[in-house]
């Protein structure tokens, strides 16, 4: 049968938007000033095609202060067409006072003038005459839309190039960030240098040197000012560069090794973590000024890739393996055994003294940036220099694990003494009149005598009360003697298996007391239950059919087949109120209204049935397509789910294992033509 062209049902990663990069920082609050443009620090994200094009470079007279307006320039563009740049290129009417900090990393501000002369610059066109408070108009020229599409991405740090100082140190910086993205470095403890090598020719053209492009020139000019300008306002890489040259000593390319510094708080992403883990994240709490919060060590989660874990190869496109939930404990646990050895004084490694946030510089540290931004500096001098680490090695000594339960000791003090102190000052400034009192709590069983309302409609008769059950003497008498207190016993012990492992021995037990084992081995109970109108066989059919669910006449008839709603804690519920209900009761001699007991258990098991049946198929609802909540998922969904494919439809299983639409057959190769038979001479 032919494959149906209506499509299988698309796979949650299918269904699932593509990840668009988004800019790091909020740029209106950057745009306050200077100060503010170097502390928020936005980063903005840009495809490798765009960084490693050197049409920028080529521009006559650009300079370092060039580069970074036209960065903000792009940055804008692309956040007034969030759907994509029009091809034709884009107008722009921006403000002059953004711009103008967006270039002002200097230490001097810069002034409308210069900003109309790197617009001509840049752009061409007319010069603009500008002030502060005015708006000039910008136009980005064609060729930039194309190379804006996404794609591997690399973020540029636009306070670092308002800070660049040289032409060459701007260009340069774009370019490395550029082969970094290429090349999909990233950050692991440890791992060496990246080497980029670039041509003479090639890297003339990126530092902007105009033609003819010689060494000596590039060097001195160009390369020496740009590694310099990097090392003094770059934060994310280190880089230097070697000169190779051929057997004649002439220079062929420049090696640069770029080193990545472990990544910074603020540009850290918070990972996506189950309840149970995040509460255990914020069950070990501080005083208030060494208190760490739950997100700093998710994001160190996200920032540190996993030691204990096997990671992706040099430009792999997995990315490396998070922190385990351990490994951040055990940064915790380090930063504690640090804050107990700068409070105390006792040195526990040499870098007590020579460490930048060891000792009293890790409390100045804290005092004037937080615990919090502390914290991360103190774990990345760590991983770039371990010292405390090494010598707090669980694996290493049983000293190393006693100075840690003192350090946690420590916190658990320092934090009663923090709440003991937060609840005196309360006490002192309810007693000085200064906040008001406490609210007197009332007790239960404190009588406050409260006015009856009007009534606003005439009294209703009160409800009969509930008729007293009445209580069968001679089938209380039956179940309160020796013999069946005895039985009753038995019968617990009977249910045992079934109560130790109910999904293998919880409808066998059921049937074999319905089929024989009641009348020949519980006479007693076979007879109160006679006397009740059956309603104990009544109960363990209930357990039968509820734990081993009808079959299809092709299906196996032995085999017990116990629905998937049934987990531990119903199936328990489900054997002691139908099969062990009457055991502990006749056992103790307060079996008063038994038939009573059964029914009441009936209902109950019925109504917790029922409502795990429902959540069942609501959650398994959700694994398929078409969920709507409280409506069930049709035969056809289900099938779905398992095949992928449309109904009727022949399926073969692919290289995963997954069942898909099998190709339509090949048709039968054509036979020739039978030739006539040969006419006889």
């Amino acid at each position: 049968m032919a494959a149906s062209p209506k499509p299988s049902a698309p796979s949650a990663r299918s269904r699932r938007a593509p990840f668009v990069p988004s800019v790091r920082g909020d740029l209106e609050q950057a745009s306050a000033s200077p100060e503010a443009f170097a502390t928020v620090a936005p980063s903005v994200p840009r495809p490798v095609a765009y960084l490693l094009d050197r049409r920028l470079c080529a521009v006559p007279r650009v300079g370092a202060r060039d580069v970074a307006l036209w960065e903000w320039l792009v940055t804008q563009a692309v956040a007034a067409h969030p759907d994509g740049l029009p091809a034709d290129g884009v107008e722009l009417t921006l403000p002059a006072r953004p711009a103008l900090v967006a270039m002002s990393g200097h230490g001097r501000p810069v002034q409308p003038r210069e900003l109309a002369d790197s617009l001509v610059r840049l752009l061409g066109g007319e010069r603009q005459e500008l002030r502060i408070g005015d708006a000039f108009r910008a136009s980005l020229p064609a060729w930039v839309p194309p190379l804006l599409r996404q794609g591997l991405y690399g973020y540029l740090d636009l306070a670092v190039l308002a800070r660049l100082k040289t032409k060459g140190g701007a260009l340069l910086y774009r370019h490395l960030v550029g082969r970094l993205a290429a090349d999909r470095v990233r950050y692991l403890p440890e791992a060496p240098p990246h080497v980029i090598t670039v041509p003479v020719s090639e890297l003339g053209e990126v530092l902007g040197m105009p033609a003819p492009i010689r060494m000596g020139p590039l060097r001195i000019r160009y390369l020496k000012p740009a590694l310099e300008d990097l090392a003094d306002h770059t934060s994310a890489f280190t880089v230097t560069a070697e000169e190779a040259k051929d057997e004649l000593g002439r220079n062929i390319s420049v090696a640069f090794s770029v080193r990545l510094r472990p990544p910074e708080m603020r540009t850290a992403a918070a990972r996506l973590l189950d309840k149970e883990s995040l509460s255990f994240l914020q069950a070990h709490p501080d005083a208030p000024a060494f208190q760490l919060r739950a997100s700093t060590l998710v994001k160190l989660g996200s920032a540190l890739p996993s030691r204990r874990v096997t990671q992706p190869k040099a430009g792999s496109r997995r990315r490396p393996v998070a922190a385990l939930a351990s490994e951040l404990h055990a940064w915790r646990r380090l930063w504690l055994a640090a804050l107990d050895e700068a409070i105390t004084g006792t040195a526990l490694t040499t870098g007590f003294e020579t460490g930048a946030y060891r000792g009293r510089k890790l409390l100045d540290a804290i005092e004037r940036d937080g615990a919090d931004t502390t914290f991360w500096a103190f774990v990345m001098a760590e991983v770039d220099s371990p010292d405390l680490q090494v010598r707090l090695d669980t694996g290493a000594s049983n000293e190393a694990i006693r100075t840690l339960a003192k350090a946690e000791a420590a916190r658990v003090l320092r934090f009663r003494d923090a709440r003991a102190e937060r609840r005196r000052a309360l006490r002192h400034a309810r007693a000085e009149g200064t906040i008001p009192p406490a609210t007197p709590k009332s007790k239960i069983t404190d009588s406050l005598t409260m006015p009856a309302p009007a009534p606003v409609s005439p009294p209703v008769a009160p409800a009969p009360a509930p008729a007293v059950p009445e209580i069968d003497v001679a089938l209380a008498a039956m179940l309160s003697t020796e013999e069946a207190k005895a039985e009753a016993k038995k019968l617990w012990w009977y249910w045992q298996p079934a109560a130790e492992f109910p999904h293998l021995h919880a409808a066998a037990k059921a049937k074999l007391l319905l089929d024989e084992d009641l009348d020949l081995q519980f006479p007693i109970f076979a007879r109160a239950d006679a006397a009740m109108g059956g309603e104990y066989r009544a109960n363990l059919a209930k357990l039968a059919s509820t734990f081993d669910m009808p079959r299809q006449p092709h299906e196996d008839r032995v085999a017990t087949r116990v629905p998937d709603f049934i987990d531990a804690d119903l199936a328990e519920a489900l054997i002691t109120f139908l099969g062990m209900t009457l055991t502990v009761p006749v056992q103790n001699g307060v079996a008063a209204d038994p038939k009573g007991i059964l029914l009441r258990d009936r209902a109950f098991v019925r109504e917790r049935v029922v409502k795990a049946r429902a959540e069942w198929q609501e959650r398994a609802s959700r694994w398929g397509d078409a969920y709507v909540r409280g409506k069930r998922r049709t035969f056809e969904q289900t099938q779905r789910d398992i095949y992928e494919t449309p109904l009727f439809v022949a399926t073969a299983r692919d290289g995963n294992g997954v069942h898909r639409a099998a190709p339509p057959p090949l048709p039968p190769p054509p036979q020739p033509e039978a030739k006539p038979p040969a006419k006889a001479e």
